[in-house]
């Protein structure tokens, strides 16, 4: 074929390229001539509500990408995932996740896991719970500052997976009108709907569209992390409840306490307890006893170590005096524990205090719950249950493991300086919760392989110990695990 033959057929080529995209192009514009497409639906009104709950309870992701990076590298998050654990889990998730850009209108490359990750939730960002009657009982996904990046991955999946919105003129309890309307997408994928919503220059997902709003108009304390700290948990006792709150202020307590962790390669080291004191004579700094350590059973799954500066001689008279700073007298540091099995079923906690204060503890624990009392390695037990108060007193015995007898790590640990300690058992909780909780619906029935697998499992999860020690009116943290 001569060039200008070549030529003659290129040119005839584009020629029918263009007639074809014209005619393609003014076809679809007669089809949207005859078939005008719906208006979007109007956006339903949210009633935002006059209280605006609180927030008890925040988990801050520092370093979102090295977690991701270490999330996918775990090989036992890559085995539990592909378990029948990790399936029931994830559940409806996994759909969500695995869903293809190609499959929302070919919106971007990939799966949406990777657009999460790598771009919407690659930003610091914290995971808020509310307390309080107006709570929905979801968390909520705030960022707090994302990126442009984040931003362009927002309005990639707001265009590719609305389906419907919520809107409101005010945030929960205002007395004012917002500048404009706060608008909440309903996000669908793969049947599964997630609400988000941006609010001066923050953003927010959640499973509830009023969460998304609370969390948007929520005042929250910045994101701050200390250096090797990559992620946190904060709790806001005045938030929680009655107990909680009447703890946090006989410890002297801040209105935020926060327990820190440290990524090292895939593994998640604890860094401690950290806060400041609202009244630092509460705490003392102090090891705690062999003896106090021997009542503790090794299967314990959550034990907490305080040791408080109290009058040295304690009564009811003298600790009034001393919660309201009018005490005058000699003051003694006494380290005491709390052993806490979380189950499903009936409360099983225990206190362990010196005995020298027995009489004291008697006038203090005189409510209507019934308490077991044993006095074991030179302590009052004071327990839900026989059973717990039982296995203590063999534990300090030895006729049964105590925590003593746990990895070496965990015991050198417990044995440092501690003011405030929060110690867990993470796989012994995990696997005895999902043990319980198969034995309350299958009573008459062997426990399930699927069910064995799955505590084995879980059962290779770390412990975790966390401890603050009170130092100039502030906790300084440390941590070990095993």
């Amino acid at each position: 074929m001569t060039r200008k033959a070549k030529l003659a057929v290129a040119v005839s080529a584009a020629a029918l390229l263009l007639v074809a995209a014209g005619a393609a192009l003014g076809a679809r514009q007669l089809w949207r001539a005859r078939h005008p497409q719906a208006p979007p639906p109007a956006a339903l009104a949210l009633d935002a509500g006059e209280e605006p709950p609180a927030p008890g309870m925040w988990i801050d992701v520092h370093s979102p990408v090295p977690l991701w990076k270490a999330a996918r590298r775990s090989e036992w998050l890559s085995r539990a995932l592909g378990s029948p654990l990790g399936q029931g889990f994830a559940g409806s998730w996994s759909a969500f996740l695995s869903t293809r850009g190609t499959d929302l209108a070919g919106a971007f490359e990939g799966k949406v896991v990777d657009l999460v990750t790598g771009r919407l939730l690659a930003d610091p960002f914290r995971l808020v719970f509310f307390s309080g009657d107006a709570a929905t009982g979801t968390p909520a996904v705030l960022v707090p500052r994302p990126s442009g990046s984040a931003l362009s991955a927002f309005d990639l999946l707001d265009a590719a997976a609305r389906s419907g919105s919520y809107q409101t003129a005010r945030c929960p309890g205002a007395g004012e009108d917002l500048p404009a309307r706060l608008s909440v997408s309903r996000w669908l994928v793969a049947d599964h709907a997630v609400f988000a919503g941006r609010l001066a220059g923050r953003m927010a997902l959640a499973k509830n569209p009023a969460a998304v709003v609370q969390a948007l108009c929520a005042e929250l304390p910045p994101m701050k992390a200390d250096r090797g700290v990559d992620l946190s948990l904060s709790l806001a006792p005045d938030a929680l409840g009655r107990e909680p709150q009447l703890g946090a202020a006989l410890l002297g307590l801040s209105p935020t306490t926060t327990l820190s962790f440290g990524l090292e390669g895939e593994r998640l080291v604890p860094r401690g307890i950290a806060g400041k004191l609202s009244e630092p004579g509460r705490l003392e700094a102090a090891a705690p006893t062999a003896d106090l350590l021997r009542l503790v059973p090794g299967d314990a799954g959550v034990l907490l170590l305080a040791t408080l500066d109290l009058p040295d001689a304690l009564d009811r008279q003298s600790l009034k005096e001393h919660l309201s700073g009018q005490y005058r007298g000699k003051l003694l540091p006494r380290t005491v524990a709390v052993v806490w099995y979380p189950t499903p079923g009936a409360t099983q906690v225990a206190l362990a205090w010196p005995e020298r204060d027995a009489r004291a503890l008697r006038e203090a624990f005189t409510g209507p719950n019934r308490l077991w009392e044993r006095r074991a390695c030179g302590h009052v037990v004071l327990a839900s249950t026989g059973l717990l108060a039982a296995a203590m007193e063999r534990s300090c015995g030895g006729k049964a493991p105590s925590i003593l007898d746990g990895p070496a790590p965990v015991v050198a640990g417990l044995r440092e300086p501690v003011s405030l300690g929060v110690n867990v058992n993470a796989g012994l909780v995990l696997s005895r919760l999902l043990g319980d909780a198969w034995a309350g619906e299958h009573a008459q029935d062997p426990p399930a392989p699927e069910i064995e697998s799955a505590r084995r499992l879980l059962e290779e999860l770390p412990f975790f110990g966390l401890r603050g020690v009170a130092k100039d009116g502030a906790l300084a943290p440390a941590g070990f695990r095993s």
